[in-house]
């Protein structure tokens, strides 16, 4: 039985790692004006960023329609047995929704649809498991267990320039209490349900990578993981990241990448964070 699995754009899964795991991504698009560009497909995060410092517009983001998952799901049906669905927190975005419609339309038992209650590549681990299940040959059922064991366990640590882009997107969640706070006072956000809210606090800027290492170090301790550093046109920093998280921690994967134009547009510009479950062998 062939099982075939899709996500959204939001996952961040650079498009070689999605290719290779034949992974199908429905976009989500983002808005300048009177512009609209399919995520990933019309406007990458190279070019998002340039027009994000130059444009007198603030970008906004919209779910896939029912209809654009329709015509994916009726596309793999024809070639697939089953479908597996993952998709960004519906407390994050209404792109769970549109897919939960699709299916219904269809009135199809073949697909499921599944909340990730995750984000960027912590959805994006979710997704990766279950494809690479499914790429073994694994039933319907364990494809879905796959991408709920690491949904359910996957972490997210980061930290953003400024608050202004979450709030004005109202996607600040819980993390609503850090603002006002002094700019000398740098927050650490995470996922908590599927929203974002406040982790920690640091004073000063250096202060962020020790502190972010020592609360994965209470979480891993000495065991594997499988770990990705974002960041949102802060090449500088990831590198930065990547080399103190290698340093630290046994990692079996170690994947960087600069999240997409939809997550960019949340998080703006010189955010950077680290997501990461422990390996299964």
């Amino acid at each position: 039985m062939r099982v075939a699995v899709v996500t959204d754009s939001m996952a961040d899964l650079p498009k070689e790692t999605a290719d290779e795991h034949g992974v199908s991504i429905v976009p989500l698009t983002v808005i300048f004006g009177e512009e609209t560009f399919l995520d990933g497909v019309d406007m990458n995060s190279h070019d998002f960023f340039a027009r994000l410092k130059t444009s007198s517009v603030m970008p906004s983001t919209s779910q896939p329609s029912p209809a654009d998952f329709i015509q994916v799901y009726d596309d793999l049906l024809g070639k697939y047995d089953h479908i597996v669905s993952v998709h960004a927190s519906h407390k994050l975005s209404g792109t769970y929704q549109s897919a939960c419609i699709a299916r219904d339309t269809l009135e199809s038992r073949s697909i499921d649809v599944i909340d990730s209650k995750q984000v960027t590549m912590c959805e994006g681990f979710a997704v990766l498991e279950a494809a690479r299940a499914a790429q073994r040959g694994a039933s319907r059922e364990e494809v879905c267990q796959a991408a709920l064991r690491v949904a359910g366990s996957v972490q997210l640590l980061f930290t953003v320039d400024t608050l202004e882009f979450l709030e004005r997107n109202g996607r600040i969640g819980k993390a609503a209490s850090l603002l006002g706070t002094l700019l000398s006072v740098k927050p650490i956000i995470y996922l908590d349900d599927g929203e974002v809210a406040p982790r920690d606090r640091v004073l000063g800027a250096r202060r962020l990578l020790p502190r972010v290492i020592e609360l994965m170090n209470e979480a891993v301790g000495s065991r594997a993981i499988c770990a990705a550093v974002l960041h949102t046109d802060a090449h500088e920093k990831a590198k930065e990241w990547k080399r103190e998280i290698e340093k630290e921690f046994k990692c079996k994967e170690l994947i960087v990448n600069e999240v997409g134009p939809v997550v960019g547009t949340h998080a703006g510009p010189g955010a950077v964070g680290v997501a990461w479950h422990l390996c299964m062998s």
